[in-house]
């Protein structure tokens, strides 16, 4: 309860204005009394002249406190689309998407010039937040509002991506918004796992691990009646018809090779390709492959390979 939007409300009023300096511990607390940590990478407006909320809208800022940068309702338009398009542009930030039916609400954050791309994908193409989609399908668009909570003005980089995180997470953790799955900020912009994390992967996919997956199926034997059914199957399977112009394609893209007896020296065959070649002597072309890379070229102990 002392992290939430009402606490900070009823403690001071002025102090919710800088939010994000709340979550650096470094910095003297003493100094947002008098407003000092100013934050010079971070924008939030008061309501603007294109900002115009319905009751629903500014009853609901008002009881959690926000004083967004930009607030879109009436989002099936295309005016609006396109506005909420030029107004994000070049900028990062963290957003809200209201419920206004239910005042549900969702918080996430897009990396510079992606907060639009946010928008699209979570309410036109419902792509993205499950449990959004399912309210978008009951309630309709016309219900939901898309509000900036904050913008960055800096391009957000995989260095300075906590700066975003951290806001987001402060958001998160305060607002404690009922259709994120997840209640803490991240994304996987620039993500590393921690060494600690591949250790425990690995640890999961260790030879031990490994070993057991292989033995589940090992012993277990089929029935015949499933083994005919495969056999079937197999027998039944269509062989693949290369045209005569696929064929052509396929000879000229081959290496021809040549065969020598290794004893004397003379040529044993001549071949338009390795797997003719691997056809004619019963070898299978890795082995022919293989024999043509080393540096003696001596194939089975029989034959020297070449190439034509």
């Amino acid at each position: 309860y002392t992290r939430s939007p009402k606490w900070f409300n009823n403690k001071n009023n002025n102090i919710i204005c800088n939010s994000l300096a709340l979550a650096c511990t470094h910095v003297n607390q003493a100094s947002y009394k008098h407003r000092v940590g100013v934050r010079y990478y971070s924008t939030r407006l008061p309501f603007t002249a294109n900002n115009n909320p319905s009751e629903v809208v500014s009853s609901f800022l008002i009881d959690k406190n926000l004083k967004p940068v930009f607030i879109f309702e009436d989002l099936k338009n295309q005016k609006t689309k396109d506005r909420i398009k030029e107004q994000t542009k070049n900028l990062s930030g963290v957003y809200l998407i209201l419920n206004t039916r239910t005042l549900d609400y969702y918080v996430g954050s897009g990396s510079t010039n992606k907060l639009y791309s946010r928008f699209y994908r979570h309410l036109i193409n419902l792509t993205g937040s499950k449990v959004l989609k399912l309210a978008l399908h009951k309630y309709g668009i016309d219900e939901f509002a898309f509000i900036i909570l904050e913008t960055l003005t800096e391009v957000t980089t995989v260095e300075n991506n906590k700066i975003l995180l951290d806001i987001e997470d402060f958001y998160l953790k305060s607002l404690l918004p009922n259709y994120n799955i997840l209640t803490e900020a991240g994304s996987s912009f620039g993500y590393r796992h921690t060494e600690l994390d591949r250790i425990k992967m690995k640890a999961n996919y260790s030879d031990t691990r490994r070993i057991a997956i292989g033995n589940l199926n090992k012993g277990k034997t089929k029935r015949v009646e499933t083994l005919e059914r495969m056999r079937q199957s197999a027998l039944s399977r269509e062989k693949v018809q290369f045209s005569v112009e696929a064929i052509e394609n396929m000879k000229k893209s081959s290496l021809p090779v040549k065969l020598y007896n290794l004893n004397t020296n003379t040529v044993f065959g001549e071949y338009n390709s390795i797997t003719e070649a691997s056809k004619s002597v019963n070898c299978s072309q890795k082995t022919m492959t293989r024999a043509l890379k080393s540096e003696k070229k001596v194939l089975l102990g029989r034959w020297i390979i070449k190439l034509q």
